[in-house]
């Protein structure tokens, strides 16, 4: 590989900037939450079997309409919120039309650098502020790969930001398919909590909700593959915001659901993934951001 060259940092790096009149409001302005037309749906395998079948489909589940994503796609995925790159370079021009994004380094052609993972390291200036990225392509080659892994690095970058930050950022995805099942095997270990133990514990004594007629779930119960998820990402506390906004999303924050061991207590899906990220925040510094990159 050609050894690259250290980009020098922009001058926009520096501090304020003349042509931004007001700072805080252009930063105000990427943490301001995407409307409902502008995200969209990023469907990700959990089942190991189904992404490593030809017909990404294995013997323990089947093919459906997705109605999230749209897609024709295996009943055993999660469908993960994000900003495409259109998406967040127009919320970029509205926060700073002088906004700019450079790679850290250049290799000996004067071209960006790449490391060995085919990921490219970039700072992001926006309202003369300085954030580094980092994005990748996920092993794709060609053009379109270069421009994949430059618009996964301005989504990672700005997150820095704050932009987006309330959704599953692809570069927060990456992350947490390492914490998917190693299987599906996990969906045959849930069971409907018996009558007799809702009324133990107080968190646990909200009977179970049905889900709403006319919703995607009068089709399939959402529950048992949020269940099976949530305990296999258990230790990343991105991976269970996202399954709670998912439960959130298909109605089953009050349905009563077990928690792993070795304490196995019976409680609500929201406050039982509610308690275990606080208690992960909390270890980690409350450095959610850090978790997510």
């Amino acid at each position: 590989m050609p050894q690259g060259t250290e980009a020098p940092a922009g001058t926009m790096a520096e501090g304020p900037t003349s042509h931004t009149q007001n700072q805080a409001a252009g930063l105000a302005k990427l943490r301001e939450e995407f409307p409902a037309s502008l995200i969209q749906a990023l469907p990700k395998l959990w089942c190991k079997r189904c992404s490593d079948s030809r017909t990404k489909v294995c013997e323990d589940h089947r093919k459906a309409k997705c109605n999230d994503c749209g897609n024709y796609i295996t009943t055993a995925h999660v469908d993960l919120s994000y900003v495409g790159h259109a998406e967040l370079t127009h919320r970029l021009l509205d926060a700073d039309p002088m906004w700019d994004w450079e790679p850290v380094a250049f290799d000996q052609r004067g071209l960006p650098q790449f490391d060995e993972n085919g990921g490219l390291w970039i700072r992001l200036t926006v309202c003369g502020h300085t954030r580094l990225g980092y994005g990748d392509s996920q092993g794709k080659k060609g053009p379109n790969a270069v421009k994949e892994a430059i618009g996964d690095a301005l989504r990672n970058a700005a997150m820095r930001f704050g932009a987006a930050l309330d959704l599953w950022a692809k570069s927060d995805l990456r992350e947490a398919e390492t914490e998917h099942p190693k299987s599906a095997d996990d969906d045959a270990h849930y069971t409907p909590a018996p009558a007799a133990r809702r009324s133990a514990p107080a968190a646990a004594s909200t009977p179970s909700t049905p889900p709403p007629e006319g919703s995607s779930s009068d089709k399939e119960d959402p529950l048992p593959r949020l269940v099976a998820q949530y305990r296999n990402c258990w230790d990343n506390p991105t991976a269970l915001l996202q399954i709670r906004l998912d439960g959130k999303k298909h109605a089953v924050s009050d349905r009563s659901v077990q928690g792993p061991p070795p304490e196995s207590e019976w409680t609500t899906f929201d406050a039982l993934l509610e308690a275990r990220i606080n208690t992960l925040t909390a270890a980690q510094g409350g450095d959610t951001e850090r978790s997510a990159a």
